[in-house]
């Protein structure tokens, strides 16, 4: 089995959690925003991106490439904002 191919995009993970208490009980769902950078020995190296969609954080996050594929999707309309953040990394 071969590994994911990384899309020219940023990448959405979405957490699921649990907000308040018995009648105040709510689910909440998180939405953060990476910018995958490579693929390497089963391990994709990822950055968080800021709200304002301009930069990343140097925060850097290696991901099992198997729970990659089950946690992050590509954000939709979102190679262009991919391509200005690889031209402020490179």
């Amino acid at each position: 089995m071969s590994g994911p191919i990384l899309a020219e995009g940023i990448y959405v993970k979405r957490s699921v959690s649990e907000l308040g208490r018995g009648n105040t009980l709510r689910e909440v769902v998180l939405e953060t925003l990476w910018y995958p950078h490579r693929i390497s020995n089963g391990l994709v190296e990822l950055y968080p991106v800021m709200d304002n969609l301009q930069s990343v954080l140097n925060i850097r996050e290696l991901i099992p490439a198997e729970l990659f594929e089950k946690e992050y999707s590509v954000k939709e309309d979102s190679r262009e904002i991919y391509l200005r953040l690889k031209a402020t990394l490179a």
